[in-house]
């Protein structure tokens, strides 16, 4: 059985650095599944300001996909 989990990591100024999906990946390492593939994600942005035309974004972390065969 083949399953994709998502793990990344946001950057804020209030909280830092932050991760997330970890410990999904980790629980099925334990379980004896085996990771098959790291594909692309997605970059993440939060919205800083707006003034009618633009929009500004700040880059605030990334995503990456893991594969899981097992």
């Amino acid at each position: 059985m083949v399953s994709t989990l998502v793990v990344g990591i946001r950057m804020t100024k209030e909280a830092g650095l932050s991760f997330f999906g970890v410990d999904e990946v980790n629980a099925a390492l334990k379980e004896g599944k085996q990771v098959a593939a790291l594909e692309p994600g997605d970059a993440l942005f939060q919205k800083v300001g707006e003034d009618g035309v633009n929009v500004r974004l700040t880059l605030s972390g990334f995503t990456i996909k893991v594969i899981i065969e097992g």
